[in-house]
C-alpha cells in the first residue's frame, strides 16, 4: 500500500455473490450455550433471539468485506460445543485460517475451558492458523465473572492473534472482530500485513442493531449439515433450548 493512503474497507451484505478474490474458514468454537450462535445471526442478519436451538454438528454461513478493490469473503463455521458431536466437527478444523476461541464472561467454567479448546484446536488445525479470544456477552457487567485484564494477559501468555469482548445481543463489537479476521487475512495474503495505516470503513448497515436487513428480505445463508449418521440417538429429535446468547 502506498505511504499515506487509507485502506478502504466496505461490508457488503449482499450475500448473492458468488465471485471472490479471497476465501478464508473461520471457525467459532467453544463451551455450548457461550452464544457463538448467536455471533453468527448478529454477523449474518443482524438480528438476536433470546432462545435458540442447541447447534446440532456444524452451522456456516459468510462474511463478506471489500478491501480497497478485493472481494474477502469469510465462510464462518459454528460448531456444536457439546462433547457428544466433538468428534464429527473435528473435521472441519482442516484447512481453518482462523478459529475464535468463544468464552462467556459471566461463566468462569467457559473461560478456563478455553484451554481445553485451543489444545485441540492446535492439534487438528494447519500450523499456521490465527486465533482470538472472544469473551462474549459483554452486555452483562454486572454479572461478570472474567475481568477483561484477566483475559488480556491469557491472550498474552497463550500467544493468540488477538481479543475482543463481544455482545451479540447488542452488535458490539462483533462486526469489529470479524472485519479485523477479514483485513488481517487479506493482508497476509497480499503481503501487506506490516500495513499500520487507519482504515477507513463504510459499513452501509442493512437496517438498525437488532433488526433485519431493510429491504424485507433475511441476507441468513446457514446451511445445517446432516449428522443423523454421527449424532447418539436422540439428540437430533431432542434439541434443547437454550436462553445462554
Amino acid at each position: 500500500m502506498e505511504e499515506g493512503k487509507k485502506e478502504q474497507i466496505e461490508v457488503l451484505y449482499d450475500k448473492t455473490i458468488k465471485n471472490q478474490d479471497h476465501l478464508f474458514k473461520l471457525i467459532i468454537i467453544g463451551d455450548s450455550g457461550v452464544g457463538k450462535s448467536c455471533l453468527l445471526s448478529r454477523i449474518m442478519d443482524n438480528t438476536f433471539k433470546e432462545e435458540h436451538n442447541v447447534t446440532i454438528g456444524v452451522e456456516f454461513g459468510c462474511f463478506i468485506v471489500k478491501v480497497n478493490k478485493s472481494i474477502v469473503k469469510l465462510q464462518i463455521w459454528d460448531t456444536a460445543g457439546q462433547e457428544s458431536f466433538q468428534s464429527i466437527t473435528r473435521i472441519f478444523y482442516r484447512g481453518a485460517n482462523w478459529v475464535f476461541l468463544t468464552y462467556d464472561i459471566q461463566r468462569e467454567e467457559s473461560f478456563y475451558n478455553i484451554k481445553k479448546w485451543l489444545k485441540e484446536a492446535k492439534v487438528q488445525s494447519d500450523p499456521d492458523t490465527l486465533f482470538y479470544l472472544i469473551g462474549n456477552q459483554a452486555d452483562w457487567e454486572d454479572t461478570r465473572e472474567v475481568t477483561k485484564q484477566r483475559a488480556e494477559e491469557y491472550k498474552v501468555k497463550m500467544k493468540l492473534d488477538g481479543f475482543f469482548e463481544t455482545s451479540a445481543k447488542n452488535g458490539q463489537n462483533v462486526e469489529s472482530a470479524f472485519i479485523d479476521s477479514a483485513t488481517k487475512l487479506y493482508r497476509m495474503t497480499t503481503g501487506d500485513e506490516e500495513t499500520d495505516m487507519m482504515p477507513s470503513i463504510n459499513t452501509k448497515k442493512a437496517g438498525p442493531t437488532g433488526s433485519k436487513p431493510s429491504n424485507g428480505q433475511n441476507n441468513k445463508e446457514f446451511t445445517k449439515l446432516k449428522v443423523e449418521n454421527h449424532a447418539p440417538e436422540g439428540h437430533i429429535r431432542k434439541q434443547k433450548k437454550s436462553k445462554w446468547c
